[in-house]
């Protein structure tokens, strides 16, 4: 290697290092082994999310989901024009000598508007946003479970 080359090579690894650049640590896969009293849909969602071939250093105990619908606003033939939905799911880590790493109920809300004047569309509009409201407390859980995991 020349000297040009190697010095180019050293002044470029002084300025990334010096900037704060890292390589991006590898962490170790995510799987846990999830305890419900009942199978809802946020367990099985969630344990869709988990890399199922690494192992299972974690065990999540999760609650029953608690929904919560409040009409929010009215038109003025007195029908509902907009809902705030809810969804509350209490949550148990714990590690892999069963010691308590978190408990938390994790909530996430969603306002609602546009409601149709269908009754069916209703539903649908209200259990697409229940869907949408569990993706982002699964999103949640599983940012907290990877810091969990780096230590």
């Amino acid at each position: 290697m020349s000297k040009i080359n190697f010095l180019t090579l050293i002044l470029v690894t002084l300025l990334l290092s010096s900037c704060g650049f890292h390589t991006p640590v590898k962490n170790t896969p995510l799987n846990a082994v999830i305890v419900s009293a009942n199978t809802n849909e946020f367990a099985r969602e969630l344990q869709s999310r988990f890399n199922q071939n690494a192992v299972q250093n974690l065990t999540i105990q999760l609650g029953s989901e608690m929904r919560k619908q409040q009409t929010a606003s009215y038109t003025s033939s007195n029908s509902v024009n907009s809902y705030t939905l809810s969804l509350s799911v209490p949550v148990k880590v714990f590690g892999a000598k069963q010691q308590l790493l978190l408990s938390q109920d994790l909530k996430a809300n969603l306002h609602l508007s546009k409601i149709t004047a269908s009754t069916q569309a209703d539903r649908l509009q209200i259990e697409e946003a229940y869907a949408q409201l569990r993706n982002t407390l699964i999103k949640k859980l599983i940012r907290r479970l990877s810091k969990l995991n780096e230590n």
